[in-house]
């Protein structure tokens, strides 16, 4: 606990003038400038927080708006994409070759191309096959065939 000690050594003593007497002020008008100005700035501070809610309230709507859009793509996009599914399945393909006239082969049949048809053939394209080009043949022999088959001479 404290103790406060006054020391009258230490206090300067007081004056035992004359005091002027104490009179009555009359109020200033600032505090009716303190007072609107205080309303002010709180009706100020509602009327933007009221537009930053009508802001935000746009924006959610704006982002309403897309996600709609988004999940309306999405689903025409699934539509789409089962609508191509049932076009390239193999029943559709099949009954659209049917009515373009087309039948399926009754059986399967494997010729075997001639070295000499297969030459002329690459001569005339222009173009050598991979079984064509890696005979056992020389170079030389290969030539020859061509010759033959391009200009009829030996």
């Amino acid at each position: 606990m404290a103790v406060a000690f006054r020391f009258p050594s230490v206090l300067a003593p007081r004056e035992t003038g004359t005091r002027t007497p104490l009179s009555v002020v009359p109020q200033s008008e600032r505090r009716y400038v303190r007072v609107f100005t205080t309303i002010a700035v709180i009706v100020v501070a509602m009327g933007l927080v009221v537009a930053l809610r009508a802001h935000m309230a746009n924006q959610q709507m704006k982002i309403d708006s897309l996600n709609y859009d988004i999940s309306r793509a999405r689903l025409h996009f699934d539509t789409l994409r089962a609508e191509r599914a049932a076009l390239q399945s193999p029943e559709k393909l099949i009954a659209n070759a049917r009515d373009m006239g087309m039948v399926p082969s009754v059986t399967t049949r494997i010729i075997d191309i001639p070295a000499a048809v297969a030459a002329e053939v690459a001569a005339t394209v222009g173009k050598v096959d991979s079984d064509v080009a890696s005979a056992q043949e020389s170079q030389l022999d290969e030539f020859g065939r061509l010759k033959v088959a391009v200009v009829g001479a030996p």
